[in-house]
Protein backbone atom coordinates (compact mmCIF):
# COMPACT_ATOMS: atom_id res chain seq x y z
CA UNK A 1 0.00 0.00 0.00
CA UNK A 2 0.98 3.50 -1.17
CA UNK A 3 2.02 5.69 2.13
CA UNK A 4 -0.05 8.22 2.85
CA UNK A 5 1.99 11.64 2.74
CA UNK A 6 3.05 12.54 6.25
CA UNK A 7 5.03 8.61 6.15
CA UNK A 8 6.44 9.10 2.92
CA UNK A 9 8.11 12.29 4.04
CA UNK A 10 8.89 10.41 7.52
CA UNK A 11 10.67 8.04 5.25
CA UNK A 12 12.16 10.58 2.97
CA UNK A 13 13.98 12.18 5.41
CA UNK A 14 15.08 8.70 7.39
CA UNK A 15 16.78 7.88 3.09
CA UNK A 16 17.99 11.48 3.33
CA UNK A 17 19.93 10.93 6.69
CA UNK A 18 21.09 7.64 5.64
CA UNK A 19 22.20 9.16 2.19
CA UNK A 20 25.15 11.52 3.62
CA UNK A 21 23.77 13.97 1.15
CA UNK A 22 22.17 17.46 1.62
CA UNK A 23 18.59 17.64 0.23
CA UNK A 24 20.19 19.71 -2.93
CA UNK A 25 22.47 16.61 -3.44
CA UNK A 26 20.00 13.89 -3.06
CA UNK A 27 18.05 15.92 -5.46
CA UNK A 28 20.60 16.12 -8.10
CA UNK A 29 21.53 12.34 -8.23
CA UNK A 30 17.84 11.50 -8.47
CA UNK A 31 18.26 13.96 -11.37
CA UNK A 32 15.53 16.46 -10.83
CA UNK A 33 15.69 20.26 -9.92
CA UNK A 34 17.89 21.52 -6.30
CA UNK A 35 14.82 22.29 -4.62
CA UNK A 36 13.29 19.02 -5.30
CA UNK A 37 14.01 16.65 -2.17
CA UNK A 38 13.41 20.13 0.20
CA UNK A 39 9.79 21.06 -1.82
CA UNK A 40 8.57 16.93 -0.65
CA UNK A 41 9.60 17.43 2.57
CA UNK A 42 7.29 20.45 3.40
CA UNK A 43 3.67 19.79 3.29
CA UNK A 44 3.24 23.59 3.25
CA UNK A 45 4.26 23.63 -0.48
CA UNK A 46 2.12 22.04 -3.33
CA UNK A 47 2.44 18.82 -3.49
CA UNK A 48 5.01 17.23 -6.01
CA UNK A 49 5.28 13.82 -7.90
CA UNK A 50 7.06 11.11 -5.61
CA UNK A 51 10.46 10.13 -7.06
CA UNK A 52 9.90 7.91 -10.06
CA UNK A 53 11.92 3.99 -10.12
CA UNK A 54 13.98 5.85 -12.61
CA UNK A 55 14.64 8.49 -10.00
CA UNK A 56 15.26 5.68 -7.23
CA UNK A 57 17.81 4.28 -8.91
CA UNK A 58 20.15 7.02 -9.81
CA UNK A 59 19.80 7.18 -5.85
CA UNK A 60 20.28 3.77 -5.35
CA UNK A 61 23.37 4.38 -7.80
CA UNK A 62 24.36 7.82 -5.60
CA UNK A 63 24.08 6.60 -1.81
CA UNK A 64 24.62 3.03 -1.89
CA UNK A 65 20.95 2.47 -0.89
CA UNK A 66 19.63 -0.87 -2.55
CA UNK A 67 17.03 0.22 -5.12
CA UNK A 68 14.55 -2.49 -3.60
CA UNK A 69 15.14 -0.78 0.27
CA UNK A 70 14.23 2.09 -1.72
CA UNK A 71 11.12 0.98 -3.11
CA UNK A 72 9.82 -0.70 0.16
CA UNK A 73 10.79 2.73 1.77
CA UNK A 74 9.60 5.31 -0.32
CA UNK A 75 6.52 3.36 -2.32
CA UNK A 76 5.62 0.27 0.35
CA UNK A 77 6.73 -1.88 -2.43
CA UNK A 78 8.15 -4.82 -0.07
CA UNK A 79 11.02 -6.99 -1.38
CA UNK A 80 9.43 -9.95 -0.68
CA UNK A 81 6.85 -9.33 -3.46
CA UNK A 82 9.40 -8.58 -5.92
CA UNK A 83 12.24 -11.79 -5.38
CA UNK A 84 8.85 -13.52 -5.36
CA UNK A 85 7.89 -12.02 -8.76
CA UNK A 86 11.39 -12.65 -10.26
CA UNK A 87 11.49 -16.19 -8.86
CA UNK A 88 7.93 -16.63 -10.83
CA UNK A 89 9.51 -15.54 -13.92
CA UNK A 90 12.97 -17.42 -13.11
CA UNK A 91 15.24 -14.52 -13.00
CA UNK A 92 17.74 -14.87 -9.58
CA UNK A 93 17.34 -18.89 -8.92
CA UNK A 94 17.37 -21.56 -10.90
CA UNK A 95 14.53 -22.87 -8.60
CA UNK A 96 12.05 -20.32 -9.29
CA UNK A 97 9.28 -22.57 -9.90
CA UNK A 98 9.75 -24.93 -7.89
CA UNK A 99 10.31 -22.23 -4.74
CA UNK A 100 6.99 -20.54 -5.80
CA UNK A 101 5.08 -23.50 -5.55
CA UNK A 102 5.66 -23.60 -1.51
CA UNK A 103 3.85 -22.29 0.78
CA UNK A 104 5.37 -19.09 2.61
CA UNK A 105 5.92 -20.95 5.93
CA UNK A 106 7.60 -23.84 3.38
CA UNK A 107 9.77 -20.85 1.62
CA UNK A 108 10.29 -19.83 5.55
CA UNK A 109 11.99 -22.90 6.54
CA UNK A 110 14.13 -22.97 3.21
CA UNK A 111 15.11 -19.95 3.94
CA UNK A 112 16.50 -20.68 7.48
CA UNK A 113 18.09 -23.72 6.06
CA UNK A 114 20.12 -21.61 3.46
CA UNK A 115 21.11 -19.36 6.18
CA UNK A 116 22.09 -22.42 7.97
CA UNK A 117 24.30 -23.57 5.55
CA UNK A 118 25.61 -19.78 4.43
CA UNK A 119 26.76 -19.56 7.91
CA UNK A 120 28.56 -22.72 8.32
CA UNK A 121 30.85 -21.74 4.95
CA UNK A 122 33.99 -19.15 5.04
CA UNK A 123 33.14 -15.50 5.23
CA UNK A 124 34.95 -12.13 5.10
CA UNK A 125 34.50 -12.85 9.19
CA UNK A 126 36.69 -16.06 9.10
CA UNK A 127 36.88 -19.71 8.04
CA UNK A 128 33.49 -21.50 8.96
CA UNK A 129 33.62 -24.35 11.73
CA UNK A 130 33.58 -26.96 8.93
CA UNK A 131 36.02 -26.19 6.65
CA UNK A 132 39.85 -26.12 6.93
CA UNK A 133 41.91 -22.99 7.67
Amino acid sequence: MEPTDDEFRTSLRVVLARSGLSMRALSAAMGRDAGYVAALLDPSRPSRARPTPTDLLRASDATGIPFVELLATLWGIEPRRLADELAKLGVGASFGAEMASLTPAERASVADYVAFLAARHPSERGQGRDHPR
